[in-house]
């Protein structure tokens, strides 16, 4: 498997997300907790997050940021999406802003399979079986759902 590793900044990456979120106007609970995972995980500064929001609102572009390397952009998408299963109602809304970091980190089928499977492996050594087993039937049903979305080419390319 070659993996291609697309340059994307740490503020770029957030403000296309909070643009996505913003889409209809409003920010929900799940969008929100998605968004302040997203920008911890990112490291962005105290200050970037709202600066990212406040460009969306007003219509501007802002600077994408320091480039994020490929590891990171996993571990990024890993805590996301990790953040998606367990703290929020995995809303469409919600698992468009998942869809959209695994695009904009060019993350293909395979490699979502893998870092799936690193998860279930953590999984199982934190916590009840009962609880993991719940994580893996979300987990199955994010991954059709988010195959579902990519397919509809929403991020332009495919």
């Amino acid at each position: 498997m070659v993996v291609v590793h697309t340059k994307v900044g740490r503020l770029g990456v957030f403000r296309g997300a909070v643009g996505l979120a913003l889409r209809d106007g409003l920010l929900s609970n799940g969008e929100k907790r998605l968004l302040v995972k997203m920008a911890h995980a990112l490291r962005l500064d105290e200050d970037q997050p709202k600066a990212a929001y406040d460009a969306v609102l007003a219509g501007e572009e802002i600077e994408a940021g320091e480039y994020l390397g490929l590891e990171e952009t996993r571990r990024v998408y890993e805590q996301v999406l990790e953040a998606f299963l367990l703290h929020t109602d995995r809303s469409e809304a919600e698992l468009i802003l998942v869809a959209y970091l695994r695009h904009t980190f060019n993350i293909d089928d395979a490699e979502h399979r893998a870092i799936a499977r690193s998860m279930d492996r953590q999984l199982d050594q934190v916590v009840h079986r009962t609880v993991a087993q719940d994580f893996k039937i979300k987990l199955d049903e994010a991954n059709h759902r988010l195959a579902d979305l990519l397919g509809l080419g929403l991020f332009g390319r495919n």
